[in-house]
Formats: structure tokens, C-alpha cells, sequence
């Protein structure tokens, strides 16, 4: 079985940002979220699962510091590119070594499903615990996923030229193995590519415990298709804003 990380280096990586392309421009959409959740104004960023740069690149066309944390190469490199010239410090790095440092952001974020990428529910919890400042998780709740049959496959993305599906396989009550097909038509024909890993099955109502557990305060909150968005704030949070 494939870890995260290495189901990036083999396939996902490559074809992550034109997945979330091919559904509309990508920070148009990134932009409306940071908004509705009162997110676009945090002057200190530290972006966990950055990836290519979905809030990373709006947040900082801002003004936002941005320290931008991902395990990608591919993706990093891509970051580079588009955030040429504004404020974001790019880190290759886990993010659980980042967050150890104890370093101050005004917000931290975590979305994209980087959550549900940590390889135990005891690393979920720590997260709750070493983050500064604001923390806004984004994930899908997939608690409750007891898809069968065809249902199992659901398709990501699609052009004329790439199609990409993923099959959701439930493995117990924590885990479920996710496996990426993405078939790209080529000059002699279709080649498909094949790779899986295993993610954490998450919910917002143990999440929300956690984070109480943690000293948090839970600001905000949405469910939209099955994303989860929870905005916390530590219990010092100034309701006034």
C-alpha cells in the first residue's frame, strides 16, 4: 500500500492542480471560500498542505505573510511559480516538524483534505493542539461513506484529453483506501495510471470535541457536498470581529 507522500510523487502531484482546474479557475473559487469564512484578512499565514497554492496565492495578492508547507516537489515547484514576487515562503517539510517549532500565526490553515492525509487520529489531535492563532480546517467528512458496488467510483475530473476517478473502498472504522485512476489519451492510444493510499475517516463532530479538548473555540462552520469547513479560535477569541 502506497503512504500520502508516495501516491504524490507517483501520480497525484502531477495532475492535482489541473484537477481542481478543470472545475473552473481555481483561486476564484479559493477567494469566494476565504471570504465567506472571514479568512481573507489574516495578516500571517501558515498554510499547511499548500500544494500548488490555492490560498496561498490569493491570501498573499492580499498582503498576507504566507509560510506555505507541503511534502510535494512537484507541487512546491509549481507554488514557486505562481507566487513569483509576493510574500510566501515556500518550506518542503512535514508539517507536524513546522508546527514544533511554536513559531505565531495569526491563522493557520489546513484544507484540501491535508487533515485526513495524517497518518493517525493522534496526529489529528496533536494538530489541534500545536497550532497558533486561528485554525481553519477544511476535510470531508467521510464518517459515514458506506458506498458498494459502481457506487464505490465517483470521477474527479475530465477534458478531452485526461479523465481522473477515484474508487473509495471503506477498511474499517478510521481508515479508507482511496485509489486514483487517471487515463490520459496519448498519441498511441489511452494509458491509465494506477495508484492508492489510505486516508483517516474524519467527522465535524469529533473534530469539534478535539478542538474543545484542545482549548478551542469553534467560530464558524459549513457542509457543503460533503466538505467540511470548521473556523476555531482560541478561547480568547474577540466575538466582536
Amino acid at each position: 500500500m502506497n503512504t500520502v507522500q508516495r501516491h504524490y510523487e507517483t501520480l497525484l502531484g502531477e495532475v492535482y492542480a489541473w484537477s481542481r482546474s478543470s472545475r473552473g479557475e481555481p483561486f476564484t473559487e479559493a477567494e469566494t471560500w476565504l471570504r465567506e469564512h472571514r479568512l481573507e484578512d489574516a495578516r500571517t499565514v501558515l498554510d499547511l498542505g499548500a500544494g500548488f497554492g490555492l490560498h496561498a496565492v490569493p491570501l498573499a495578492r492580499r498582503g498576507a505573510q504566507v509560510t506555505a508547507v507541503d511534502f510535494d516537489p512537484t507541487l512546491l515547484q509549481q507554488l514557486r511559480g505562481l507566487s513569483r514576487g509576493l510574500p510566501v515562503v515556500v518550506r518542503e517539510a512535514d508539517l507536524r516538524s513546522v508546527l514544533r517549532e511554536g513559531r505565531d500565526f495569526e491563522l493557520t490553515l489546513c484544507a484540501g483534505d491535508t487533515l485526513a492525509h495524517l497518518s493517525t487520529l493522534d496526529e489529528v489531535k496533536d494538530l489541534l493542539h500545536l497550532a497558533r492563532g486561528r485554525l481553519a480546517l477544511q476535510y470531508r467528512d467521510t464518517s459515514a461513506v458506506d458506498l458498494t458496488g459502481a457506487q464505490r467510483f465517483i470521477e474527479v475530473a475530465a477534458d478531452a484529453r485526461r479523465t481522473m476517478h477515484c474508487l473509495l473502498e471503506v477498511l474499517d472504522a478510521e481508515h479508507l483506501r482511496v485509489t486514483d485512476l487517471v487515463t490520459d489519451l496519448t498519441r498511441v492510444g489511452p494509458r491509465t495510471r494506477i495508484s492508492d493510499y489510505v486516508k483517516l475517516r474524519l467527522s465535524a463532530e469529533r473534530i469539534a470535541t478535539w478542538a474543545a479538548d484542545a482549548g478551542r473555540v469553534l467560530e464558524r462552520s459549513s457542509s457543503h457536498c460533503g466538505v467540511i469547513t470548521q473556523v476555531f479560535s482560541t478561547r480568547a477569541f474577540d466575538r466582536s470581529r
